[in-house]
């Protein structure tokens, strides 16, 4: 391992990862990671308490007794409770420890393709949304109004999880693949792949031939346990871009979002914090919060700093952006409009690719579904201690990992990835 200054923040950092280009390093701060000095340790001493409480939940709850599952619950709160008493924010990135029945059954490559909403039963899924709405943006519109049409797609892609339960951490080079289709005979296909395990970095893609718009990003989910909740920060950037604009580009944050414990086990976009959307070329930008009862309140500025649009209403709702001076409506959404979003989400598991996603999880997905948790707990550790075994070997042979569909971005830093167009061209 080895340590230099950090190119984002110029503080001491560590090589996280095997390859040994400097330009095209993804370097964090060590404060950031489980090997970060103090805060490391009192992270693991946490991580250690967490572990125990996992293991006695999942052996109270095997018989299936309510007063197994209470004891077990009680256990878990006043674990929780000398954690939060000692006042901070304990880095769950490395924790390893939660209980297989807390779960989801899926990755995160297949937890960040929703196909269904958080909102309600009825509701067309987040990822139906947003590339129904990426699909009406017309290139021949205004600066403005292009800005405003993207903020709409991107909110519309803005919720938290529809599951309560973690997705299992993907292994290096695993891939999802899925179509969203749409009647209009739209197809965007997207590709996604862990590129990188430490940190666990994921990268994807979408393009769909017959339209205007192409997607692309990479993120890192970083969970922290912060007093009686989960927040579930996503590290990272995505990038909309216009092909028929020489690529104009569009990047925007990755909004947090929160699972919390009290007074019901439920989740919630974070509050009060700002999140924005960027088009150097056209230098307008969009900003935008989250408040209570799901509302989200933001402008649209110009590229002098002067607030042209204003955005307002709820993401289980209406949302609509407006003219600042006179309140003229130039675009909206409305997810519980029953004629929009007719789209359908198409995955595709290739069972004769050993790093999609449904086969590296195969038969820990199988147990899971059966109720067989004990087996579902040593198939996961199985397809853990693989991983191990690889990463061992290519440190013996004095290899590196090259993901399959996408490639670094030279001199970026973090690293930002891009397609690896020959590979895409053969997927």
């Amino acid at each position: 391992m080895v340590t230099r200054a950090c190119f984002s923040c110029a503080s001491t950092s560590t090589r996280v990862d095997d390859d040994s280009s400097d330009d095209e390093r993804f370097y964090d701060c060590l404060d950031r990671f489980e090997d970060a000095g103090e805060d490391a340790s009192e992270d693991a001493g946490a991580h250690e308490t967490l572990t125990r409480v996992g293991a006695a939940m999942e052996f109270e709850s095997r018989g299936g007794s309510y007063a197994a599952r209470v004891r077990a619950h009680a256990r878990a709160l006043a674990a929780m409770a000398s954690i939060i008493a000692r006042g901070r924010r304990v880095d769950l990135t490395s924790f390893l420890g939660t209980p297989i029945r807390w779960c989801a059954r899926n990755s995160v490559l297949r937890a960040v393709t929703d196909d269904k909403s958080s909102i309600s039963e009825d509701a067309p899924s987040r990822t139906i949304r947003f590339f129904d709405a990426l699909r009406r943006v017309d290139a021949r519109a205004s600066p403005r109004d292009r800005m405003a049409a993207i903020v709409l797609a991107i909110l519309s892609d803005n919720e938290p999880p529809v599951s309560l339960r973690k997705p299992l951490n993907p292994v290096l080079g695993e891939t999802a693949t899925h179509s969203v289709v749409f009647a209009g005979g739209e197809r965007f296909f997207s590709v996604w792949e862990q590129v990188s395990h430490h940190p666990p970095v994921s990268a994807h893609y979408t393009e769909d031939e017959r339209t205007n718009v192409r997607v692309e990003g990479q993120l890192l989910p970083r969970p922290h346990l912060v007093g009686a909740h989960i927040e579930v920060e996503l590290v990272g950037s995505a990038r909309i871009l216009l092909r028929d604009l020489d690529d104009e580009a569009y990047e925007y944050d990755l909004p947090t979002f929160e699972w919390r414990f009290v007074p019901r086990w439920t989740s919630r976009m974070k509050r009060k914090h700002t999140w924005r959307v960027t088009c150097e070329r056209t230098g307008y930008v969009a900003e935008y919060a989250y408040g209570s009862k799901r509302s989200v309140r933001g402008q649209i500025f110009n590229a002098a700093g002067v607030a042209e649009c204003d955005i307002y209403g709820r993401y289980d709702g209406k949302i609509v952006v407006a003219r600042s001076t006179i309140g003229d409506v130039i675009a909206r959404y409305d997810v519980t409009d029953p004629t929009a979003f007719r789209g359908n989400i198409v995955r595709h598991t290739r069972l004769d690719d050993s790093r999609d996603t449904e086969v590296v999880w195969r038969e820990c997905f199988r147990a899971m579904e059966e109720s067989r948790w004990d087996d579902a707990r040593r198939a996961k550790r199985a397809v853990e201690e693989r991983e191990r075994r690889a990463r061992a070997e290519r440190e013996s042979r004095g290899e590196v990992f090259v993901p399959r569909f996408f490639e670094r971005v030279p001199g970026t830093s973090p690293a930002r990835w891009r397609r690896n167009a020959r590979a895409l061209e053969a997927c």
